[in-house]
């Protein structure tokens, strides 16, 4: 059973983005349904490891399709995008503690922060691209 499941609803109009948010919902899905429900905290560093390399390839994607967009709030985004960066980075140091409790606690934080992210931030380069090019949406 998935914690978080991916909803056309949270689409932001761009399928490469919406496919690298599937894939963060997946990564934090397995950390938790495979690692923290199951107690098996051994497979939890190298799914961590995975979440930081993911989200570090998805952020420098995201953020050059927002300058090309001219998003204007590029630099909020950029802002969230490191302190999502700086919380999977203390999960780890957490893991390495053995806490399991404390673990479980940031990796639903993580899941948490990943889906109002997108559903709240993300969704708004997704406007400001239907209205760069609605010339191309008013039809649709």
């Amino acid at each position: 059973m998935e914690i978080f499941k991916w909803y056309k609803k949270y689409s932001v109009n761009n399928e490469e983005l919406d496919n690298h948010h599937k894939a963060l919902f997946d990564i934090l899905n397995r950390l938790f349904e495979n690692c923290l429900s199951n107690n098996a905290v051994n497979c939890l560093e190298s799914v961590a490891d995975e979440l930081i390399s993911y989200a570090d390839y998805h952020f420098t994607a995201e953020e050059k399709y927002m300058r090309d967009i001219g998003y204007e709030d590029i630099d909020k985004q950029i802002s969230e995008h490191e302190y999502f960066t700086q919380k999977a980075l203390e999960l780890k140091q957490v893991i390495n503690k053995n806490d399991y409790e404390l673990t479980k606690e940031f990796t639903v934080s993580l899941l948490g922060w990943i889906l109002k992210h997108v559903t709240e931030e993300d969704k708004k380069y997704s406007v400001k691209n239907r209205t760069k090019y609605n010339w191309y949406f008013k039809d649709i």
